[in-house]
Parts: structure tokens; sequence; C-alpha cells
């Protein structure tokens, strides 16, 4: 013998078909039940390269020097003059403002060995870190200088990365100011490669000497210069 459903269940029986027919009637799917697999996880690294990122829509300005330092690759590190000669101010240090040591003339196709490198870092670029970043940096503790690794970024956040050495190691831009960290560009970060690793804006800064007595420092220009490489090491001896 069928029993009679009490209040309170008829109530929600009927509830229920209210429900599916209003949002049938208004061509409504019902929402699926959230999946327990996916719904704790985290939010995926945005793929700036696949967004069209460039990560230099930002206004973060920085004035750190990579010293000793070649742009990507370290091989080419003389460079040769490709259009007709010109006449070039050398400065006594890699700096707009300071003076003027000597006049050159470079030729065209002439061979200028760089005797020192500097590359400015004026714009940094907006990256995204693949895991931890940390940098080692060198502090006084208690009167004794001492070497402290320390955590600048989680993964998932955003690094304004400034330079690559091409031997692991990463220059990047923090709140104590600029800072190297252990890095292979493709496992390190996403929006920088190793093809391309370089900051928004920078200004590489080469010592070049012509004969014995010019000596000074200028800008590399793309438009007047190419890198030369280095030649093999068979060729070298």
């Amino acid at each position: 013998m069928l029993q009679r459903p009490n209040s309170p269940t008829l109530l929600l029986l009927l509830s229920a078909l209210v429900g599916c027919v209003w949002s049938c009637a208004k061509g409504e799917a019902v929402p699926p039940a959230a999946d327990a697999t996916t719904a704790g996880a985290a939010a995926p690294i945005p793929a700036y390269a696949a967004e069209g990122m460039s990560g230099c829509d930002h206004d973060v300005e920085t004035n750190s020097t990579a010293k000793r330092a070649w742009p990507y690759p370290p091989e080419a590190r003389d460079i040769r003059w490709g259009q007709k000669y010109r006449k070039n101010k050398l400065k006594l240090s890699p700096n707009p403002a300071t003076f003027y040591t000597a006049t050159v003339t470079w030729k065209k196709g002439e061979l200028i060995p760089v005797r020192g490198s500097e590359v400015l870092i004026k714009k940094p670029r907006r990256v995204v870190a693949k895991n931890d970043v940390y940098v080692t940096r060198q502090v006084v503790d208690q009167g004794l200088e001492v070497k402290r690794r320390e955590k600048v970024a989680s993964a998932g956040e955003e690094v304004d990365f400034m330079f690559y050495n091409s031997r692991g190691f990463c220059m990047v831009n923090t709140k104590a100011g600029a800072a190297w960290t252990p890095c292979e560009l493709d496992e390190t970060f996403v929006g920088v490669t190793a093809e391309e690793p370089f900051a928004c804006d920078q200004v590489w800064w080469v010592k070049v000497s012509k004969g014995k007595v010019d000596t000074g420092w200028m800008p590399f220009d793309s438009e007047f210069m190419f890198r030369e490489p280095s030649p093999p090491a068979a060729e070298a001896k």
C-alpha cells in the first residue's frame, strides 16, 4: 500500500519541479556540479606570448648596470663597423654626462676590439615566475659581511626581469634593488626566452680603442655596427 508523502517532502519535490520547468522554459542549462579535482587547483600561469603581451606595458623604470657583462650571446664580443666611415666621440666612462676622451673615425668593415662592456638597464621586462625566486645579497651582520639568501617572488607571481648573463644567472629588480638569481630562462620564467633575453629598454656600452692612444666608451648602435663572432679555438691559436 502506497504512503502519502508528508508535507515537507511534498513541498521540496514541488519546488525542484517548478525550478526545472522555469529553467527549461527560459532555455537555460542547469550548471553542472563543480569538479572536485579542479575546484581547488591553482590558476594557470598566463602565457604572455600566446596572449600577445610583450611584458613592457608598465611604468617601472630602473637605472641599474650589469658590469663586465655582454648581451647574449657572449661569444660575439668584438664588433665590426658596417657602414661608411663616420666620426665618433668616445666617453671617459659609460655615462652620457661624462667628458669626451677622443674623436675617432671608423672605416667600413673595420674590426673594433672591445676592451670592456656594461649594460645599462632602463626598463625591465615584466615576466612570471614558474617557481619560487630567491636572490643572494651581500649584507653586514654584526660587523661582518655575509651572504644572505632571500625569497623575492613565489611561483605564479610577476617579476621584473633585467638581464641574463648566459651563465645561468638573471638580474631581477626587487624592492631592495637589483639582485642576481640562478636561472635558465625557458625553465624559470614565462615572458622571456633564451633566444631574446632582453629587457624592454637597455643600452649596451662598449669600451673600445683605436691605435695605442684613443680609448673610451661608446654605446653600441645596431644601425652602424654588428657583432663579430669569436674565431674557433683552433683559429685563435
